[in-house]
């Protein structure tokens, strides 16, 4: 076992769909938010909880909209997530498809899935598709399921396909003996991995996981306490009794690599030439509020000098944008009702504004 540049924690060596995450390479493609089952730890989000497709942050009302978010992130490959994927099938594979055409068979896809829509029929679909790994969440910590036996029978199909199988569950305090289990069960089928992810609450399971005892390890973190050293636990194990690869995804490296790769790749191709790009891939630019953009655009050019090139009338934000040091300037020198900011944003289709600093 040996801890990576990302925070994590590997036996063997990493999936290829790993490989590139931590890249931050990877399009985050949400194909549904439909699923056969109810896990209580399940941090999906409320507004993701139904029939709804994301290409990372950016609603997917076309197909285009998949392929220009793919572009925009410099994209090596995507994870076809939800909700389970295999819900919707034929839109599942109408999306690898198109990204396999559009990008090429180097264009690594890999997907997650519960087990229990895994026939044989929708196996086959999926690898005709292109898709080049297949990771399986089955119901493993309700071991009298009968959801749990179908998956099972399922997951022995994936091994008649040329593409790399393997696992993925979190790190569940109390729950060892039944993570080994699966293990040994993947093991002996040739499985190639088993990735153990360190549980987090969110706004959607906290509830559930405090009811069951868990809590987090501080009250600046979402790590469920317990998890982190179980998964450890787990790898050593496992490198001792599986030939198994193995990865211990941490909370970590989801924040500080994973998305801050990500939006790294993402902001160079989104920025203005007034935006600053941070070390953390966000955007930092001055803007001015104003009740009506227009009359403020006009003051700004024409009275304050302000070349019209330093200046975006963004509309949909009810501002106008420009470098901060202009920003600066003109808060010096304009007075009146005219507010000016320096404000900081991911680089993302939505753009969430993570700081707003008034200019005095």
């Amino acid at each position: 076992m040996r801890k990576t540049k990302y925070y994590s924690y590997v036996v063997g060596e990493l999936p290829k769909g790993c490989q590139l995450c931590v890249q931050g390479a990877k399009l985050v493609l949400f194909t549904t938010g439909v699923c056969p089952r109810d896990c209580f730890y399940c941090p999906l989000s409320p507004w993701r909880r139904g029939d709804v497709s994301y290409a990372n942050e950016r609603p997917i009302k076309s197909i285009d909209d998949i392929i220009e978010e793919a572009k925009i992130q410099e994209a090596l490959g995507a994870g076809v997530t939800g909700g389970d994927p295999l819900s919707r099938i034929d839109r599942t594979v109408e999306y690898i498809k198109v990204l396999k055409e559009n990008f090429g068979e180097k264009f690594h896809i890999h997907l997650y899935t519960t087990g229990a829509l895994a026939t044989r029929e929708n196996l086959e679909k999926l690898y005709s598709a292109g898709l080049d790994e297949i990771r399986f969440h089955p119901d493993i910590f309700n071991p009298n399921s009968k959801l749990l036996q179908k998956e099972l029978e399922n997951i022995k199909n994936a091994f008649d396909f040329d593409w790399d199988v393997g696992g993925e569950v979190p790190s569940v305090p109390g729950q060892e003996e039944r993570i080994k289990w699966f293990a040994e069960f993947l093991d002996a089928r040739g499985a190639k991995f088993l990735n153990i992810n360190e549980l987090e609450f969110s706004e959607t399971n906290l509830d559930a996981l405090l009811s069951r005892g868990l809590r987090t390890v501080s009250n600046e973190s979402s790590a469920i306490a317990g998890s982190l050293e179980l998964g450890l636990k787990l790898l050593k194990w496992g490198e001792e009794n599986t030939s198994l690869n193995y990865h211990l995804c941490t909370a970590k490296l989801k924040d500080a690599v994973q998305l801050r790769n990500r939006l790294k790749r993402m902001a160079k191709n989104v920025a203005k030439s007034y935006m600053e790009i941070t070390e953390e891939g966000t955007l930092r630019f001055g803007i001015a509020v104003y009740d009506d953009l227009m009359e403020l655009y006009t003051l700004l050019v024409e009275e304050a000098g302000v070349p019209e090139e330093w200046l975006y009338i963004n509309t949909k934000k009810r501002r106008i944008e420009m470098p901060i040091e202009v920003a600066e300037e003109l808060a010096d020198a304009i007075e009146g009702d005219v507010k000016f900011y320096i404000v900081e944003e991911y680089p993302t289709w939505d753009r969430i504004e993570v700081e707003r600093i008034p200019l005095p």
